[in-house]
């Protein structure tokens, strides 16, 4: 099985030896009937970086990939017109699935195709991959529909057929923020089991080294606070609650123990800065 989606933005060569550069794969080509892949349009630089040249297309089955590069045969038939009249494609009524928003029976709007599996050896597509959310993978998730399930396409949108089950989301942000939450959830609290113990050390000692005390425990949370925004960076703009959350989190934990040690707000500065 291939995903049209791992092309996107792949160096296309073609020519009797597979050298000549033509562009760069812009976005997958469908038949309207039956969804079957029909090829991949090339976008070409532009001509002197001013003029803008046509898109290219080739078929599906006049490409293989060599050394991480699309290499298309310079048989005929493999290239535009030539290509469509001999795949029987009506170019005018082709589809680009990419980008597609998909309609449950009902017209509620369940996501947009991100990616398309199909067979490499038939051309036939298998399953649809749709972003579901605000319009990309990264913020929500994603969920995989049988393209069987398509009961047509009209006005641009993509209609499931009546009694079609939507699968559950996979990935995206709520698999993330379960992964960031549990990292920093980890380092609060080991850092704040540590200023727990420290604090009972101290007590236990009758406020001897009470600044040497409030040197490492400064350090040590303003180390967890570098962390946090590291395990967070990832996420940072699509998920901007779970990182103030989070940060919240810590700060609380912070408020317990900055007012015990003189020397804790100047190192933990300095650590958090490094």
């Amino acid at each position: 099985m291939r995903s049209t989606a791992e092309f996107t933005g792949v160096r296309v060569l073609a020519g009797k030896k597979g050298t000549r550069r033509v562009g760069k794969i812009l976005r997958a080509v469908f038949y309207p009937d039956d969804y079957r892949l029909a090829g991949y349009i090339v976008q070409r630089p532009d001509l002197l970086l001013m003029f803008k040249r046509q898109d290219r297309f080739f078929a599906w089955d006049r490409f293989k990939v060599v050394d991480g590069r699309v290499v298309v045969s310079d048989e005929k038939g493999s290239w535009d017109k030539a290509a469509w009249q001999r795949l029987g494609l009506d170019w005018e009524h082709a589809l680009i699935l990419q980008g597609l928003p998909v309609l449950d029976s009902a017209g509620q709007k369940i996501g947009q195709v991100s990616d398309v599996e199909y067979n490499p050896q038939s051309g036939i597509v298998d399953g649809l991959l749709l972003s579901v959310g605000f319009g990309t993978k990264a913020l929500i998730g994603q969920l995989r529909l049988p393209v069987t399930d398509i009961q047509q396409c009209k006005n641009s949108q993509l209609v499931l057929r009546q009694g079609a089950q939507i699968p559950d989301l996979e990935g995206g942000l709520a698999a993330k923020a379960g992964e960031q939450a549990a990292i920093v959830g980890n380092i609060v609290k080991t850092q704040t089991e540590a200023a727990s113990t420290a604090v009972g050390e101290l007590a236990e000692k009758a406020g001897k080294g009470v600044e040497k005390l409030g040197y490492k425990t400064g350090k040590a949370i303003g180390k967890a606070q570098r962390q946090i925004k590291k395990s967070s960076k990832q996420i940072t703009k699509d998920g901007e609650g779970l990182v103030d959350s989070s940060s919240k989190a810590l700060g609380r934990q912070i408020g317990k123990t900055r007012g015990m040690f003189k020397a804790f707000q100047d190192e933990y500065k300095k650590a958090s800065e490094d």
